[in-house]
């Protein structure tokens, strides 16, 4: 079963896989808060590719960084749909920044949190996966 969601304030459409949403898991919860906020992002700034899917690179800038890869299947005429997530070591993030698949390539010049403040949308306190608060910001 797949999950269908909507981000109302700019009407991002898009669908989670169940294979995404078990991967996501093997990150914390406030890892996992940062990447689907990078995701959704970028998600219209993202090219299509119709009958494949394709990847998207990024990072969770934090004490120890966490970078990952991002699948995802974007056709012209269909709801942009996540299908894998991966963590991935700082080399292949590099030659994604090279090959210009890295999330922030797709900013022009703006930062995550910039455009976050453009919507409107309000940070939530960080969690760990033991359900404890930690106060910081993260900005990309």
């Amino acid at each position: 079963m797949d999950l269908e969601l909507k981000y109302l304030e700019d009407n991002v459409l898009y669908e989670i896989d169940d294979w995404f949403f078990a991967q996501l898991r093997k990150f914390s919860v406030s890892e996992a808060e940062v990447i689907i906020g990078q995701i959704l992002s970028v998600l219209n700034r993202l090219p299509c590719r119709d009958g494949w899917s394709q990847s998207v690179y990024g990072v969770v800038a934090q004490k120890e960084p966490t970078f990952f890869v991002v699948e995802y299947l974007k056709q012209s005429l269909d709801i942009p749909i996540l299908v894998d997530i991966e963590i991935i070591e700082v080399n292949e993030y590099l030659d994604a920044i090279n090959k210009n698949k890295s999330i922030k390539s797709y900013l022009n010049g703006q930062t995550i949190t910039d455009i976050i403040l453009e919507r409107g949308g309000v940070s939530t306190p960080q969690r760990d996966n033991k359900g404890t608060n930690r106060s910081s910001s993260k900005e990309q």
